[in-house]
């Protein structure tokens, strides 16, 4: 049983040391490069801050300050995000399936107030959908003497 054991653990061991050195470049910066992106941030935030209702459709027309930037894809994920379901199940469903846990899950994860409010409304529609189904299962089996106080 020992044996078993150590071979089991000799060889989590291995496999973990193998995934390890593959990605070891993984975490590598380059900060020269880091340095300047960011600093091409810091002059398109001075010139937006400096200009009262500059938006970005008024600066695509050929502005050497938006070379860089992209708005497609992941860009914009965390404001595209907002109002969104957790992991796009809909929020009904999360209060619905998971009650109590799926109302918690919608309100820390999606921040937003309607989002919450459709999950509760799950939450609402499955236990009183519950409550329905044991009245009628207590009626037909008081109907029929089968219920026992």
């Amino acid at each position: 049983m020992i044996k078993k054991f150590l071979f089991s653990a000799a060889f989590a061991l291995a496999c973990n040391f193998g995934f390890a050195s593959t990605n070891a470049d993984l975490f590598q910066v380059n900060e020269e490069e880091l340095n300047v992106e960011f600093a091409q941030l810091n002059e398109l935030e001075s010139y937006v801050n400096s200009n009262e209702g500059v938006t970005m459709s008024s600066m695509e027309t050929n502005s050497p300050l938006l070379q860089n930037v992209t708005t497609t894809g992941d860009a914009l994920g965390i404001l595209s995000a907002y109002g969104e379901p957790p992991l796009g199940i809909p929020s009904f469903l999360w209060g619905f399936c998971f009650n109590v846990a799926g109302v918690a899950i919608v309100y820390f994860v999606a921040d937003d107030r309607d989002e919450t409010k459709k999950a509760f409304i799950g939450c609402v529609v499955v236990n009183g959908i519950s409550i329905l189904f044991w009245l009628v299962y207590v009626v037909i089996l008081g109907a029929s003497g089968f219920l026992f106080f």
